[in-house]
């Protein structure tokens, strides 16, 4: 029996899930870094390790990302709404 492709929705997750890996460190090393604080661009780190297991369609990867994704968007309103310039 050959594999079955993944429904959209979970290419839909995976494509969300890299581009805001991408935009993260990108965000902190190019498009508005903070003086003297590169190393901010490690916040993308856990993103990027769970990255594979959603890929994979494993369960445990998915859980910890719906856990840790709405941090990511309450520090980018803060970002957006404080930032300067």
């Amino acid at each position: 029996m050959p594999p079955t492709a993944p429904p959209p929705a979970a290419r839909l997750t995976v494509g969300a899930l890299l581009a805001l890996t991408l935009l993260e460190a990108l965000w902190e090393l190019l498009l508005a870094p903070v003086p003297g604080a590169r190393w901010l661009a490690l916040k993308a780190l856990p993103l990027a390790v769970l990255l594979p297991g959603v890929a994979r369609g494993a369960r445990r990867p998915r859980q910890w990302a719906a856990l840790i994704v709405p941090f990511y968007l309450a520090e980018a309103l803060v970002r957006a709404l404080t930032g300067t310039g």
